[in-house]
């Protein structure tokens, strides 16, 4: 049983992202039913197997004294009761099952594959969908094929339409390749093997180039600070690279002028006055917020009362673009808290496994994803990454697997 719900996690990891959202069986995307598929397996597992319950068992004793998990147990409580004064409930209850979803996820990845042939299993798979996603980004570049309709005439680097895959925009797309591009470049780096290392090298490539055909100005500002980031806790040698690709960056007009544009008032008018019409509802709601996932649900309200607030787009209903300032107009000031522990904690632990695992592999790999969860965390600033499901849901995967292999330590060192 455990088996079949490995092989069913590895399937989710490499196609979740690549099903486009119009993709749906009564009105539920086909990623979602692979998503039940494992809460319904490893139930059954539960039912039949006096092992994983046990497992279980110590994996709710221990989720509810750990600092990253009470964190992520006291965000969903306080989601739950924010359902009850919400203006749209039914939004709010979605947004709440989603984060229960991600955290059920994290459960079982973290209490039940505290092995790390299981954890390296995952992060196969999640190369092999990075490696698909690249792939088929290049060839979207040059054909438009997949692209959303709303996409095809947008201008993006040397006039082409911008990449988004199976994303629905550019900004999902690059957060996507954020999170994947600086692991596959610590394991280029990692690998001895001579063809092993060219094909990293080929796919760290790939990732580069996406970034740049997404032309997302976040994504690229999240590639720089990234590569900083590891130059810091890795190698302080890296900085010659780091410089030399800057300079050629930005003597390529377009990306230039668009990392430029990141300081632009005028490019971030939508974002400054989104961020204003959440703090007008963090000032009328500071304690409980407005309800889970109903900043939108009365951005119009805002609108229509604060006049300043009007954006000359004919758009209704406009999401937050700023993760946090969606978090705390939403959910309040224990909501923010929660938030900003969940990821104090994740932080602190990816360092502390990068730092004291042994397998060398591992070692690089996690040592990458801290540079990208920075890198994504800062570009959560400007957009509502982490609500992003197809995006976000690897930051929670992958750091459920650095939580398996420290307890795959521990039990290691008590042996």
């Amino acid at each position: 049983m455990r088996a079949i719900l490995y092989i069913i996690m590895c399937i989710y990891i490499i196609i979740n992202p690549l099903i486009p959202n119009e993709v749906k069986f009564k009105n539920i995307s086909l990623g979602d039913y692979i998503l039940f598929s494992i809460f319904v397996v490893y139930f059954l597992n539960l039912i039949l197997d006096k092992h994983v319950r046990k497992r279980f068992i110590d994996g709710i004793k221990d989720f509810f004294t750990d600092y990253l998990t009470l964190s992520m147990a006291g965000l969903l409580l306080i989601m739950l009761i924010s359902v009850s004064y919400a203006a749209e409930k039914g939004m709010a209850l979605q947004e709440t099952f989603r984060f229960f979803t991600y955290a059920a996820l994290f459960f079982i990845i973290k209490y039940e594959f505290t092995k790390s042939k299981y954890i390296k299993g995952f992060i196969g798979s999640y190369i092999v969908c990075t490696i698909i996603m690249s792939i088929f980004g290049i060839f979207q570049y040059f054909t438009g094929f997949g692209l959303n309709k709303s996409f095809v005439k947008t201008d993006g680097f040397l006039g082409r339409p911008k990449v988004t895959v199976s994303l629905d925009n550019a900004n999902n797309f690059g957060a996507f390749l954020i999170l994947a591009v600086f692991p596959i470049i610590m394991i280029t780096l990692y690998m001895k093997d001579f063809k092993k290392k060219v094909l990293c090298g080929l796919l760290s490539a790939c990732l580069i180039v996406n970034i740049v055909f997404c032309y997302s100005r976040n994504a690229m500002l999240g590639f720089v600070i990234g590569l900083v980031v590891l130059a810091v806790v890795y190698s302080w040698k890296l900085i010659f690279p780091i410089g030399g690709l800057g300079v050629i960056m930005f003597l390529i007009p377009q990306i230039g002028s668009r990392i430029m544009d990141i300081g632009n008032s005028a490019e971030n008018f939508t974002r400054l006055k989104l961020w204003k019409t959440a703090w007008y509802m963090i000032k009328d709601h500071p304690i409980l917020g407005v309800g889970n996932g109903n900043f939108v649900s009365l951005y119009d309200k805002y609108v229509a009362k604060y006049h300043e607030l009007y954006i000359y787009y004919d758009y209704k209903r406009f999401p937050c673009h700023n993760s946090y300032l969606k978090i705390q107009s939403e959910l309040g000031i224990f909501g923010i808290i929660f938030f900003v522990s969940i990821l104090i904690n994740a932080l602190i632990r990816i360092k502390e496994l990068a730092g004291s695992i042994e397998d060398k592999f591992l070692k690089y790999f996690y040592t990458g994803f801290f540079a990208s969860v920075i890198a994504f965390l800062i570009m959560n600033i400007s957009d509502n990454l982490f609500f992003v499901p197809k995006t976000t849901s690897f930051f929670w995967i992958l750091l459920a697997g650095e939580e398996a292999l420290r307890r795959c330590q521990k039990s290691e060192f008590y042996r």
